[in-house]
């Protein structure tokens, strides 16, 4: 084996390759001496001699899966200042004064640990559970991306996830041009999102929020960041529709199987260009039958409609022109979806001009689903946050 190459592998500059000792069929030693230095007293700062070399020290500095572990072997150097009359051990770069493994091994493991679960992780490496665990949250908030490092973000997604679903819950504040979360508070309160909003890591509040139609959220925000503008999310919008559309479906028609509910599901909630000629005919008979069904149906189409419009001016004219189409309709469920929508107007507006949902962080929260999962929970709260910052998405 090429000693270049593999001292570029060691990656240990206060060391140079002498030879590879092979112990088992899947370990390796790597035989490393010291280049030379001056080690200088840290009391005078003078030259030191060296006292003795009481023996070498084994230590696990890599895991290679072809290979298995690869240790390093390193001298233990005493030095002595004949001024001071002091004794002291050299401490080499990279080499911890006690332990058995190497900065290097450390990293490594935690490196291992993103997108699996420590005991796994433990397991391959050998490693006590305790001992990655230790490691992992020692180095791993380190790896945080740092406000200060960073730009403000301009949007931000703000939204609630379950830390213990029915129990507890927390409320995450994401970039949403990069994907990164940035905040990780609990509690979903009022008082709770005031004081996560305080806190916010950024001296600049954002200039735009999007939030779900939760009062609580917008009101906040705009207690906190009064020169803030909300943004309503495009799909909590047409979800109204679907749970109406749902509630319908099951409480007007004639029960049938599980299947051909499924099926009058995808019929009712996909978009009419995506369905085929057969299904059309047979959705058109159907919403004949039943008008509440058939008006909720169309109001959903017509607020699509109104989504669709490409620029602020006409997407206000499009969006006053469905308030005053449904506002009186004779089916109770369009009604009170007509005006949640006009109590959620501004907000509803503002997704014209800055086009943005909260598609990002809610794709997010699936992945802080599997995390939690992974984990079979979280009984520390900072634990958790660390873990969410981590494997989500970077800040760029």
């Amino acid at each position: 084996m090429c000693l270049d190459f593999s001292t570029d592998f060691i990656g240990l500059p206060s060391f140079h390759l002498t030879h590879w000792e092979k112990t088992k069929e899947t370990d390796w030693i790597a035989v490393l001496e010291p280049n030379s230095a001056c080690h200088l007293c840290p009391i005078c700062l003078r030259a030191s001699t060296n006292h003795a070399r009481p023996g070498r020290r084994i230590l696990r500095h890599r895991f290679v899966p072809s290979w298995g572990t690869v240790w390093v072997s390193v001298p233990v150097y005493r030095q002595r200042c004949a001024s001071c009359v002091l004794t002291w051990t050299v401490e080499w770069n990279g080499i911890p004064p006690r332990g058995s493994v190497t900065s290097a091994f450390q990293e490594m493991a935690v490196d291992m640990c993103r997108s699996r679960d420590l005991l796994s992780v433990a397991k391959q490496l050998s490693v006590a559970y305790s001992t990655l665990e230790r490691w992992y949250y020692q180095l791993a908030p380190q790896r945080l991306a740092q406000p200060k490092e960073h730009e403000a973000p301009e949007v931000v997604c703000l939204d609630e996830f379950a830390l213990q679903k029915g129990h507890k819950y927390g409320v995450n504040l994401m970039d949403a041009q990069t994907g990164h979360i940035w905040q990780v508070t609990e509690g979903r309160s009022r008082e709770q999102v005031r004081n996560a909003l305080q806190q916010w890591p950024f001296r600049k509040a954002p200039h735009v929020v999007v939030t779900d139609l939760a009062p609580g959220m917008a009101e906040t925000v705009r207690q906190v960041w009064k020169h803030t503008l909300v943004v309503a999310d495009k799909f909590h919008v047409i979800q109204l529709f679907s749970k109406a559309l749902e509630a319908t479906r099951k409480r007007t028609h004639a029960r049938g199987t599980h299947r051909r509910g499924r099926h009058e599901q995808r019929l009712l909630h996909t978009i009419p260009d995506k369905l085929k000629p057969e299904e059309l005919q047979e959705l058109k008979i159907w919403l004949a039958e039943d008008p509440h069904l058939e008006r909720l149906y169309y109001a959903l189409q017509d607020i699509r409609t109104v989504y669709a419009v490409q620029t602020q001016e006409a997407g206000e004219e499009a969006l006053q022109k469905w308030i005053v189409d449904h506002l009186y309709s004779p089916t109770p469920a369009v009604r009170s979806i007509a005006k949640t929508i006009v109590q959620w107007r501004e907000p509803i507006q503002n997704y014209f001009s800055f086009r943005v949902t909260n598609a990002k962080i809610e794709g997010t929260h699936n992945k802080v689903k599997v995390i939690k999962r992974r984990a079979y929970g979280y009984r520390n709260l900072e634990r958790f946050k660390i873990r969410i910052r981590l494997e989500c998405k970077p800040a760029t």
